[in-house]
């Protein structure tokens, strides 16, 4: 018994010497931030300028918020604690970055101590205003990234070939980088290949108006290369040229192709299609021919745009097939035939652009009572015959263009503009001249609804100035102005190019 009480303070002499021990030992292995890093993060932060209130209309329209991460970034604290910092929960290195819309500006300087980073494994500073600068030479030393983002930094120059050093990446986005219109990152061929080489599990890039002019077809080719990892690719408006081999959309596991907007030619092809493909955009290409029976295939699909085109021949019936799309343009191209009826029965489709082709008979009867379809363009045709009672009782429907055909009916959609058509609309001369009083109040629009209409749009503008004056912009009402802009913009663009070319 008396040495239980000689062996009981010295084990709790023991325990709470064990325990102080492993207290201090713990708080220094998860003290996760390194003196190293944390000094190249503060001096990357002040080398740079953060405009807390938004300005540049550009990112602001393109961010849903602005976050100014930096702000949280002070001395003598755990740099791993600041917003957009992300450290290996094992070592005390710094492995993610990420500030985007963070409405940085200022130079990024080639010695920019962002380079000294090497741990670093994502790096996103999208949505910044970088200008002057170039993409350095020194982003090769990062070498352990498998993701990196610097899009819309107002970027210029070439890129370097270091990037190729980048042999790990996974997710390389470059994209929309111009200043004052012009384009502002190049891409060399060489710097090209070396990338394409050695970047092997790349999975998706992004080029969207990287100047590729100098990229011939021999070396877009070496995307065969990326086809065991390439899901993602979109390559818009980057100039590029020439006749586009179809093995590119018999990449296995693509699921994104956008080449838009590039003096590509060539033909879809009848076979051997990447299944796994949602997203296709080749609008404004040259690609020509007919559209093949075997997209079908693409059971995935759910975007598809091959407007301003030189397809021509019948829309192939097998589309019905592809239940999962939700925007569907085949506008300005040389179609003939019919408005194929199934597509009125796709129930998730809600873009549905035909204009400016070649097409006859009249716009079919039905459509699925679970439709979705709230933009529809089939203006610019030869279509003839009634207009279906649905196009005015469609509930989903807000944007419908039946012009330039020789349709009759009446447009009673309250959601929609129109009036009654009582000929068809192929003459001007057709239409009356003037409307009489009694005329406007059968149609709803004489001057106690002017009156009316008139007033409600006071108070409106009244009340909406007021919320602007004291509030600012509000963030819905700029998105759903600038939608509505670059609709119109496309849509009087696909007008413009579509008659051009006719007139040639």
């Amino acid at each position: 018994m008396d040495s239980f009480f000689i062996l009981l303070p010295s084990f709790t002499i023991h325990f709470f010497f064990s325990l102080l021990l492993l207290t201090n030992f713990t708080s220094y292995t998860f003290s996760l931030c390194n003196h190293h890093d944390s000094s190249a993060l503060l001096q990357f932060k002040n080398s740079f300028f953060v405009n807390t209130t938004p300005s540049d209309t550009f990112l602001w329209r393109r961010c849903s918020s602005f976050s100014f991460k930096t702000e949280t970034w002070k001395n003598n604290t755990d740099c791993c604690e600041w917003d957009g910092v992300t450290c290996d929960t094992v070592s005390d290195y710094v492995i993610g970055l990420d500030l985007s819309c963070n409405n940085l500006k200022g130079e990024l300087h080639p010695n920019s101590t962002i380079f000294q980073l090497k741990h670093l494994q994502q790096l996103n500073l999208a949505f910044n205003h970088f200008f002057p600068s170039s993409l350095h030479a020194g982003i090769g030393d990062l070498v352990n990234l498998t993701h990196l983002n610097v899009s819309y930094c107002y970027l210029s120059g070439n890129i370097p070939s270091t990037i190729s050093h980048l042999s790990k990446l996974i997710s390389l986005d470059l994209s929309i980088n111009w200043m004052e219109y012009r384009r502002g990152l190049k891409l060399n061929p060489l710097t090209w290949k070396k990338l394409i080489h050695n970047a092997t599990n790349l999975r998706e890039l992004y080029l969207d108006i990287v100047d590729m002019s100098a990229i011939n077809k021999r070396s877009l080719s070496m995307l065969k290369n990326l086809s065991s990892s390439l899901v993602s690719l979109s390559l818009s408006e980057t100039e590029l040229q020439g006749n586009l081999s179809s093995d590119i959309l018999s990449l296995p596991n693509l699921q994104k192709l956008d080449l838009s907007y590039n003096e590509l030619s060539g033909q879809l092809p009848k076979s051997n299609w990447s299944m796994p493909l949602r997203y296709l955009d080749l609008s404004s290409t040259s690609f020509s021919s007919e559209i093949p029976y075997s997209i079908a295939q693409l059971k995935s699909l759910t975007h598809l745009s091959l407007q301003e085109c030189n397809f021509d021949g019948t829309i192939p019936l097998s589309l019905w097939n592809l239940t999962q799309l939700t925007h569907l343009d085949l506008s300005s191209n040389n179609l003939t035939g019919e408005v194929p009826s199934s597509f009125f029965h796709l129930s998730q489709l809600s873009y549905l652009g035909l204009s400016f082709n070649k097409l006859v008979g009249p716009i079919p009867n039905e459509i699925t009572k679970h439709s979705k379809l709230s933009y529809l363009d089939l203006g610019s045709n030869m279509l003839s015959g009634t207009i279906p009672h649905w196009c005015y009782n469609l509930p989903s429907l807000l944007e419908l263009d039946l012009s330039n055909n020789h349709l009759t009916g009446f447009i009673g959609n309250t959601m929609l503009c129109g009036f009654q058509v009582s000929k068809s609309c192929k003459k001007d001369e057709d239409r009356p001249s003037h409307s009489t009083s009694e005329d406007e109040e059968e149609s709803g629009f004489g001057w106690k609804a002017v009156a009316i209409g008139y007033a409600c749009g006071a108070i409106f503008g009244l009340l909406l100035g007021h919320n602007v004056f004291f509030f600012g912009k509000p963030e819905w009402l700029a998105r759903l102005v600038e939608h509505m802009f670059n609709m119109r913009l496309k849509r009087r663009n696909n007008r413009s190019s579509a008659n051009s070319r006719r007139m040639n």
